[in-house]
């Protein structure tokens, strides 16, 4: 072995070991980076319902507190059910309230069928919605909402559904 062989060996090994670390590292990228994704979907989408869980119950208990929706505010209830600054620059909430006409005619027939023991659900809103801003990461436009009529949730991080059904949510607009 001459002089310039064994001073060249380190270098190659160097290179091997540069190569392999490298290689290690774009496989662990390819197979962690999606799972970081799906982590921070379902973080946000958790935050995105916690928060508008939280504004349903916080119209919830003022409209059941006061008899009315007459008065009730979308700041002030945003404000009792404790939504962040940091949530309220990243969505944009918004309450589509019923006229009262068909919010009774809604508890009439509800209740018309009391022999069932079972709870009869009318909300005095058709729909509590978020929309994300442009400071949203998920992307702007985004949307989240609780259906009034049906009490239940939809949107990014709960279903398939990127836009509520307009003409069932207003029939007559």
């Amino acid at each position: 072995m001459s002089v310039n062989e064994v001073k060249n060996k380190p270098r190659g090994r160097t290179k091997y070991i540069i190569l392999l670390i490298l290689v290690i590292v774009i496989i662990l990228a390819i197979f962690l980076v999606p799972r970081y994704n799906r982590y921070l979907n379902n973080k946000r989408a958790l935050e995105i319902r916690t928060a508008l869980e939280a504004l349903r119950n916080s119209v919830d208990e003022t409209w059941k507190s006061t008899g009315t929706i007459s008065g009730i505010t979308l700041e002030d209830s945003m404000q009792k059910a404790g939504i962040s600054p940091k949530i309220q620059e990243k969505w944009q909430f918004v309450i589509a309230w019923k006229l009262t006409e068909i919010y009774t005619t809604e508890m009439v027939q509800k209740l018309k069928d009391v022999s069932t023991n079972q709870m009869a659900y009318v909300a005095p809103y058709r729909m509590i919605m978020a929309s994300a801003t442009d400071k949203n990461p998920i992307g702007e436009g985004t949307k989240v909402w609780l259906n009034g009529d049906t009490n239940s949730y939809h949107g990014f991080g709960i279903d398939d559904r990127v836009e509520p059904n307009w003409k069932e949510i207003f029939p007559n607009p």
